[in-house]
């Protein structure tokens, strides 16, 4: 193997553990998300302290490949797509981060709301089907991210619009009960705050789609339309 074959495999592995270690982020933040929804349905204490705790790791991980990103940059001097990727992944890192964030914003919250009578099965259910919906949309976002499979990245986009739409519903059932229970606006606030929370982890999923299409197109849809997502992503 001569010298530049030499280097382009190096510069090949590089990129290929990029794409990893942004898998790993994905799988740490979803499990972190998936346990501070356990922590919250079930009345898990010692679950929610551990994904307080677990969240600095995380926190960790985005910094330690930002310094990939940069080194891979200052080393090999990507360019088009390579960049792209690059880029990317530091976008998709910081998306990862904030889901982290919500995790653990979550978990955070659990004791109080369960300590207190408001949080209703009704509510729980809701909560417990919204989170499994968002945290499937976060694992088909880095499915997609790996193969660059385009329609699954929109199907995620247009999945993560849906959800937005439920958990409106359910913050506008919340809002309503403060109306009716002055008494304990405190704790439905608290709840009204983690359906946010899970609402934001579906948007993160989306995002995660968005950066792809960015990856693969050089296109920031960051802002636009799902109608004019699918024309990007789709048409060419």
């Amino acid at each position: 193997m001569n010298t530049s074959e030499h280097l382009s495999t190096q510069y090949d592995a590089d990129l290929r553990a990029l794409r990893s270690r942004v898998m790993d982020m994905g799988m740490t933040v979803d499990e972190q998300f998936r346990l501070a929804i356990e922590a919250l349905t079930q009345g898990r204490e010692e679950i929610a302290r551990r994904v307080i705790e677990n969240d600095a790791r995380v926190n960790e991980l985005e910094v330690s490949i930002d310094d990939d990103c940069a080194r891979v940059i200052a080393k090999r001097q990507p360019a088009a797509g390579d960049l792209r990727m690059v880029l990317g992944v530091t976008r998709m890192t910081t998306d990862l981060e904030r889901i982290g964030d919500k995790a653990r914003k979550i978990a955070r919250l659990s004791a109080p709301i369960r300590s207190s009578s408001v949080a209703d099965d009704e509510w729980l259910r809701d909560i417990k089907d919204l989170a499994a919906r968002a945290s499937t949309l976060v694992r088909e976002a880095l499915n997609a991210f790996v193969r660059g499979e385009l329609e699954g990245a929109i199907d995620v986009i247009r999945q993560a619009n849906a959800l937005g739409r439920q958990s409106n519903a359910v913050s506008n059932v919340l809002t309503r009960r403060m109306s009716e229970q002055p008494g304990e606006i405190a704790v439905l606030l608290d709840m009204l705050s983690v359906v946010r929370a899970v609402d934001r982890v579906a948007d993160h999923a989306g995002n995660l789609s968005e950066h792809l299409i960015y990856i693969v197109h050089g296109t920031d849809v960051r802002h636009a339309t799902l109608d004019q997502i699918e024309r990007e992503a789709l048409q060419r």
